[in-house]
């Protein structure tokens, strides 16, 4: 499908809303037709992903199913390019994104288009997310402040939860294995007289493993096996009406106890409670043959209480959004997205912090051009912070379409993140705050080829730059206190290759990514960042047999240097996981997995260890009510 042919289509008053409907309810694209998949984070509206001007990935409900991932870090870690996993353990296990060489503070996350970083340290709770709610998972790779606001250097993750959709039908999931594993679920789907609805609840829990390397003494108790206990319950629900207004709600809650090891002590047993709230209702309306708008607001409450011998630190993170969104064709050829965004931000803390509470409001527009050559993207974004003040964003994308169903695209963006509460107002006897500091800035530019050969193959290979200033650093003041400076420069470049295709019935994803990322400031210039992989591989390939489906993921991962002046590393590593299910009837199929095939030892974080070989089985029953 061309743009002109999309673009006719949006200009025939199909709605944002009325495409979030469809997006819901169609059956799960084939690697062979992903083109044709709706997404919606790349440009805040509803679009192909043939049309879109950024890399995107989708990982739909199909392929979360296929994967058995127990939690979104497991399938953010084997089906998106220039994605790499910090983890320092299994489930439950404190866990980082860094997205084309940037850190996780660098990279915004999203759940259903509403922001889940937190405000104190900029990280999102990944480890908890249950993959049972989610719809489909967004990651659009490459700077998208001028749409997002502060925090998408690296990109945008956007998980989307699951929304009801034709038959209503019910779903029961128990499953277990090693390490005591025990997984259990209920999920209520559907549609009924134009109110959609889904209801789900999951238990996980297991007894893990001794995450830490070290072994000192008989009485360190960073050798016991450390537990995780998560419960789950999530709801959407939506009506459209008969005005061309469609109303909806969504509602995520979690909560639970992690254990986890410390390797800076051997005497006490650390454990992590916590307790996550995120909702968000909205209101859409088609006003006229051109113009759709869209209200929504949402919170976010995060709580976490770190226990850890005698002491206890609590910490909770409230984020409250408005976002006011319109798209508008004011000619044939222009399409206008432009809109309002407010958060507040609270962190509240038994830790002291110089300032607790912090706004931002921003004003965005986006302006896509259809020429005879290619479609014409720009962007600008304004935000201003009542902490770090005012600041200016702006970017374009060209998508030129070439002969041979080839399509080459170039985008210049900047953007930028802004300092944490941690970064600016932390207060105690061994750190400082610095409210003086400024945001980070990036400078961006890529080339991205696409292909599609027949009706088998799809195919891109990305080229691009990001250019830093002023990135935060933790330094030692005169007075021998930790505080956050902007005295770093960076630049980080990339090569990623991205191919879905069928051979003899076999589907297969794959996908490479080198990265170079480079300090370019102080006494370490010339060094590469520590903790980035320069290199990423990932080959997913499955195949359906009849009642059978077989499957499996195989995943390389390059060293990683530990320390800024590039003195010590961890090696690289592989692992293998194998996948398969059998439908025993048309309600009841069975499921079992192996990770980590050959026990793998390796780290993916200095001093931790990666998870061990681990066996899986489940057992789900499915049917219409």
């Amino acid at each position: 499908m061309t743009f002109s042919q999309h673009f006719s289509i949006a200009h025939s008053r199909i709605s944002v809303a009325v495409a979030l409907a469809t997006m819901a309810g169609v059956t799960h694209a084939e690697p062979t037709h992903r083109t044709d998949q709706v997404v919606v984070t790349a440009a805040r509206r509803a679009q192909s992903v043939d049309e879109t001007l950024a890399p995107v990935t989708i990982i739909n409900r199909e392929e979360i199913e296929r994967s058995q991932a127990m939690t979104v870090v497991e399938i953010l870690n084997q089906s998106a390019p220039g994605v790499q996993i910090s983890s320092s353990g299994g489930p439950g296990a404190s866990s980082g994104v860094y997205l084309r060489g940037t850190r996780t503070a660098q990279t915004l996350i999203l759940m259903d288009g509403q922001r889940i970083n937190t405000a104190s340290s900029g990280s999102a709770p990944l480890e908890y997310i249950d993959p049972d709610i989610i719809e489909r998972i967004e990651v659009v790779r490459g700077p998208r402040s001028t749409l997002y606001g502060a925090d998408a250097v690296g990109g945008v993750i956007n998980i989307i939860t699951r929304q009801g959709a034709g038959t209503p039908s019910l779903t029961l999931k128990a499953g277990g294995g090693s390490r005591k594993t025990g997984e259990y679920g209920v999920n209520l789907n559907g549609e009924s007289d134009g109110t959609r609805y889904n209801v789900g609840a999951r238990l996980l829990e297991t007894k893990g493993y001794d995450r830490t390397l070290d072994k000192t003494s008989a009485t360190d108790t960073n050798s016991d096996d450390d537990t995780f206990r998560n419960k789950t319950v999530s709801a959407s629900l939506s009506r459209y009406f008969a005005n061309g207004v469609e109303a909806g709600m969504n509602l995520v809650y979690f909560t639970g106890k992690s254990e986890y090891d410390n390797i800076y002590s051997s005497t006490a047993l650390p454990e992590s409670h916590f307790k996550e709230t995120i909702a968000n209702v909205y209101l859409s309306k088609t006003i006229n043959d051109v113009w759709d708008t869209k209200v929504e607001a949402g919170l976010v409450d995060d709580s976490r209480k770190d226990v850890d011998g005698n002491e206890a630190n609590h910490i909770n993170n409230q984020l409250l959004s408005i976002s006011w969104l319109n798209d508008v064709v004011w000619t044939n050829n222009q399409l206008l997205t432009a809109g309002v965004d407010f958060t507040s931000e609270t962190v509240n803390s038994n830790i002291i912090y110089a300032i607790n509470k912090r706004s931002n409001t921003a004003l965005y527009a986006q302006n896509l051009t259809m020429l005879a050559s290619g479609d014409l993207q720009l962007n600008g974004r304004y935000d201003h912070s009542d902490a770090f003040g005012g600041h200016l964003t702006g970017g374009a994308s060209w998508g030129f379409d070439l002969p041979a169903d080839l399509r080459l695209i170039a985008t210049y963006s900047t953007a930028f993140r802004a300092p944490t509460f941690t970064d600016m107002y932390l207060q105690s006897s061994f750190s400082a705050p610095n409210p003086d500091l400024k945001p980070e800035f990036s400078r961006y530019a890529e080339l991205e080829l696409r292909g599609i050969i027949g009706k088998q193959t799809n195919w891109s290979i990305n080229v691009y730059q990001n250019d830093m200033d002023d990135m935060l650093n933790t330094v030692q003041n005169t007075s021998g206190k930790w505080h956050t400076v902007n005295i770093d420069r960076a630049r980080i470049r990339g090569v990623e290759f991205e191919l879905y295709t069928r051979l003899a019935g076999i589907d297969l994803n794959t996908n490479l990514s080198f990265v170079d990322p480079e300090n370019r400031s102080g006494i370490d210039a010339g060094k590469k960042l520590h903790y980035r992989a320069q290199q990423l591989f990932a080959l997913n390939v499955d195949k359906n047999i009849g009642c059978w489906s077989l499957g499996g993921t195989f995943r390389t991962q390059g060293k990683t240097w530990t320390d800024p002046g590039n003195t010590a590393q961890i090696p690289g590593y592989g692992t293998v996981d194998l996948r398969g299910s059998f439908n025993l009837t048309n309600t009841l199929k069975t499921q079992l997995k192996a990770t980590n095939l050959f026990d793998k030892h390796y780290q993916p974080v200095v001093g931790y260890r990666g998870e061990p070989r681990g066996i899986f089985a489940t057992v789900i029953w499915s049917s219409e009510l």
